[in-house]
């Protein structure tokens, strides 16, 4: 079998470079929506079309909570033709949609299936995905168009669009830097994703006098977002100071360690790190 997870990267990228591609060379408006046309709804191979018999071509999901786990769904089909088929590529409309697939042989008269696999967490709302089935007979047109269908229900608390968590208090990020000398104000976005009100505060008497951090709203209520922000004041400093001062906040039913942010100061930028879907 073909693990779909791993051409997920590249069938998107695929996709956006021949869209993007032959959108730029075509000249006029006409032909640059027969180019969208023919990319979004292509023509079946109708030589190939009469060698799968599939069992639906339509999938219905019904509703999928938004934090669900992936789900996978089968598409059964049968080779009705005179010569053996094999399956060479699967591709869909959309990545959160990742197909896998058998490249063995399928003789006349056989059963075989092909399996979508469906992300619904940061895609909420109605959805029909496009399956587009490629084999040895179809050439660059599909043998087969199928679609998977459902309606994803939007979760209340997206809890992963966020990297931490601090029991119900979810962060974007843990540590905020500032470069030496020079007043600035940074915010960490995050939210409460348990069923009562969190009153967010900070060990104060833990920090230096030339930090200041807060949570705006203090107080935050089941579901809503707040922001940690940390004020760097130089006037406040001395000419000594330390080069990470850790945070530790109150209001969370955890050991001081894992209730921590950083204030970083450093005249160095971080480095960027480009995360890949």
């Amino acid at each position: 079998m073909i693990d779909g997870r791993k051409m997920r990267k590249a069938v998107c990228q695929a996709g956006i470079l021949l869209f993007t591609a032959g959108i730029a060379g075509a000249q006029t408006l006409s032909e640059r929506e027969r180019l969208i046309d023919s990319i979004m709804h292509p023509r079946i191979s109708e030589k190939a079309a009469l060698s799968m018999q599939f069992d639906e071509s339509v999938i219905g999901t019904g509703i999928i909570a938004e934090e669900a786990a992936p789900q996978s769904f089968s598409f059964s089909w049968t080779n009705v033709g005179s010569a053996p088929v094999t399956v060479l590529n699967v591709t869909t409309s959309c990545g959160c949609l990742v197909p896998s697939f058998d490249r063995t042989p399928v003789r006349p008269g056989e059963k075989s299936s092909l399996t979508v696999t469906y992300y619904p967490k940061g895609h909420p709302g109605p959805f029909d995905r496009r399956i587009f089935v490629y084999t040895d007979v179809s050439g660059k047109r599909p043998a087969a168009i199928l679609s998977l269908r459902g309606d994803v229900q939007p979760a209340k608390v997206p809890v992963w669009n966020y990297r931490y968590r601090m029991g119900d208090l979810l962060l974007k990020r843990r540590e905020v830097r500032f470069e030496p000398g020079r007043l600035a104000v940074e915010r960490i976005l995050c939210q409460n994703a348990g069923e009562k009100p969190l009153t967010v505060g900070v060990e104060k008497d833990l920090l230096p006098p030339y930090v200041t951090v807060w949570c705006e709203p203090e107080t935050i209520a089941p579901g809503d977002k707040a922001d940690i922000l940390v004020r760097y004041d130089p006037e406040a400093s001395s000419s000594r100071m330390l080069n990470v001062v850790p945070v530790i906040l109150t209001g969370l039913s955890l050991p001081p360690t894992q209730r921590t942010i950083k204030v970083v100061f450093s005249s160095e930028r971080p480095e960027i790190r480009t995360v890949m879907p």
